[in-house]
């Protein structure tokens, strides 16, 4: 007996369920900067696919699209106090000292450009998860870093969350793949 995976039971168990979606977008983008968890989160794949069934199953967008923003919000500001709270003794651990060229280019962006490294550092993938530490170890004032993880964060789920909900709302969508969108 084949696997087969039925789009319309996809969709319907999504839109059955999409008083989750906020809550499960929300971890997922906090999520992309613990050390050690994202590694194995595909967070891009995942916000994207996420974003599509829900234009798909007619789930409203913005309850989710606001908890993007704050889970990645949240999720930079934790490890910003991480940094801060364990300050220059952070990168002295084995896996810092074992990615120093990663940790100098992060280090290299703050000095060249301050609070504004945050907000490149959202799309900085692979060195995402070190900006908000060594933000907080480099110290860099909290205003400023909160201004531009706020900043930086909306762009990021404009970029990451926002693309696979419209694509899939577009009428383009709709015309190529008639009866995957609940009207």
């Amino acid at each position: 007996m084949p696997f087969e995976i039925d789009p319309q039971q996809i969709i319907a168990f999504v839109k059955a369920h999409q008083a989750y979606a906020p809550l499960i977008v929300f971890l997922i983008a906090a999520g992309k900067t613990v050390i050690g968890l994202a590694a194995f989160l595909p967070v891009t794949i995942l916000l994207y696919g996420i974003g599509g069934l829900l234009a798909a199953s007619g789930a409203p967008l913005m309850p989710s699209f606001i908890a993007c923003w704050m889970g990645a919000s949240l999720g930079f500001s934790v490890m910003y106090l991480v940094g801060a709270s364990f300050g220059p003794q952070l990168l002295m651990l084995p896996p810092l000292l074992r990615h120093a060229g990663a940790v100098n280019t992060v280090l290299g962006t703050f000095r060249r450009w301050g609070a504004f490294g945050v907000i490149a550092g959202e799309f900085l993938f692979s060195l995402r998860v070190l900006v908000p530490i060594l933000a907080g170890v480099t110290r860099l004032a909290p205003v400023p870093f909160m201004i531009a993880n706020l900043i930086g964060s909306a762009l990021w789920t404009v970029g990451f969350f926002l693309p696979g909900y419209l694509m899939v709302s577009s009428a383009w969508f709709q015309a190529k793949f008639p009866g995957l969108v609940v009207p």
